[in-house]
This record gives C-alpha cells, sequence and structure tokens, in this order.
C-alpha cells in the first residue's frame, strides 16, 4: 500500500488526496486520506481487514473481517525542490516516515491497528465446541465416544475404584 506523496509534498499545507483501498492483502476495502502538514503528511484510513486466525477452540484456520481506523503523521526526511535532507530535533524516533523518494507505505501502519482490532480469542463461529480434551477429536465435525460427564467431587475416591486396575 504504497502512495507517491512528492506533488503533495510540493502542494500548500491543508491540501489533501483522496484514495480507495482494495485488493491489497489484508486490505479487504476502504478509504484513505492523505492531508499535507507542515512536517510531513496526515495519513487517515477507515478500511476493512481480513484477518487469518486459527479458532481458539478448535483450532481450524479461518478469516474473519475487522474495521480498522486509524489517524497517524507521516514525517517528511527529504525537501522535495532541493532533495537536501531535514532535521527533526523534536520527533519522536517511533514515528512514521516518509521515505526519501518521497513515498509513504501504511502496511506497518494497517498491521499494527490489526493486530489491536483483533480478536483476543477468535472463534470460527459462535457456538463452536472445541476440541474433545479426552480424545481430541473435533466436535464440529461429529461426537467422540469419550465421557466427559463432569465427577462430583464428594464422589471421586469412588471413581477410582471404576477404573481398571494395573497389577
Amino acid at each position: 500500500m504504497l502512495f507517491n506523496v512528492s506533488v503533495l509534498l510540493r502542494s500548500p499545507v491543508g491540501d489533501y488526496r483522496r484514495y480507495d483501498l482494495s485488493g491489497d492483502s489484508p486490505v479487504h476495502h476502504g478509504k484513505a486520506v492523505l492531508t499535507r502538514t507542515p512536517n510531513g503528511v496526515l495519513v487517515g484510513v477507515k478500511a476493512t481487514v481480513v484477518l487469518d486466525e486459527s479458532c481458539s477452540r478448535c483450532l481450524v484456520p479461518f478469516g474473519y473481517p475487522v474495521q480498522v481506523e486509524f489517524e497517524e503523521v507521516f514525517v517528511q526526511q527529504v525537501d522535495p525542490v532541493s532533495g537536501r535532507r531535514l532535521p527533526h530535533e523534536d520527533e519522536p524516533v517511533e514515528a512514521f516516515v516518509i521515505s526519501p523518494d518521497h513515498m509513504i507505505d501504511i502496511t506497518e501502519a494497517v498491521r499494527q491497528y490489526s493486530l489491536m482490532a483483533a480478536a483476543m480469542q477468535p472463534l470460527c463461529h459462535p457456538d463452536c465446541p472445541g476440541l474433545c480434551v479426552e480424545c481430541g477429536k473435533d466436535l464440529n465435525l461429529g461426537s467422540c465416544s469419550c465421557d466427559r460427564a463432569p465427577i462430583d467431587s464428594r464422589w471421586a475416591a469412588l471413581a477410582v475404584l471404576k477404573q481398571p486396575s494395573n497389577g
């Protein structure tokens, strides 16, 4: 997701460009607005991103859409007219930067904001039964013959007698 901003950097502060986002993985579709600021370009993005995850219950890989919205300033490193490197004493080291050839790559910003929007325990569907704790069978594909009934702790000592002996 690269944008050439050489013309925008020569424009007055407040000038902007609008772009449609589509087809660049992981962005499914969305919009980007790039606005000229005194020290660079403000990038505003509203997009639907498809995240590839594994279900936290059954471990099946699946993709699901999330909405990502952010505004980040991309700091100018080089003067577009003279090609001279610009000093930045007051800018944080972690800032997003415009490359020396006047390109903005929003891939890293989209990745970071997608991670923040991702579900902590993604599910392939809300009523996913998960895996059997005894045999590991995916219970979405069918039931297993394991006895998964909860044992009343008051009868746990008697349950030991029901198990076959090892000797």
